[in-house]
């Protein structure tokens, strides 16, 4: 394994990136939580989880990386390298226009509940840290013909 991702049998941790992580099915985590409390409310928990390590996990990226870009090829990287499946990022040059997020063969699939936000609410944290205003995510959609999971991140409308 290389310093992207390494593995200590005898200590039993996982790094990738030089951070400490759990192996976990998300699925089933995700599966569990929808059960436990329902559609809804086991989204709004994935989503605060997520929003914030995606802040905290974007902050530390940028620490690293000077350029938006060079930090949003990392955390695609990271997404790949975590299991979360292949993500492709695209920026509008007009900042208006949404942006549009793309992962293949994701690890978790679901258009509404926990799996909704577990994927997309990581990388609202992430673009809001990065572009300096409150994101989040809509039209999401998945495609079981292209094993795709899509959505488009938009500035946080006021409720």
């Amino acid at each position: 394994m290389s310093e992207e991702l390494s593995w200590d049998k005898e200590k039993g941790e996982l790094r990738i990136l030089g951070s400490r992580q759990t192996a976990i099915t998300a699925q089933k985590l995700c599966d569990y939580l929808d059960s436990l409390v329902g559609l809804q409310v086991a989204e709004v928990i994935m989503n605060n989880l997520e929003f914030r390590l995606g802040k905290e996990e974007a902050a530390a990226f940028r620490q690293r990386q000077t350029s938006l870009s060079d930090v949003i090829d990392l955390l695609t990287k990271y997404d790949s390298l975590t299991g979360v499946g292949v993500t492709k990022v695209s920026l509008p040059e007009n900042e208006q226009e949404p942006i549009t997020l793309e992962i293949s063969n994701p690890s978790v699939k679901g258009t509404s509940g926990a799996a909704r936000a577990f994927l997309f609410s990581w990388w609202c944290g992430a673009l809001t840290t990065l572009l300096g205003r409150d994101l989040e995510a809509r039209d999401v959609t998945y495609s079981e013909e292209r094993d795709v999971m899509k959505c488009r991140i938009v500035p946080r409308s006021a409720k």
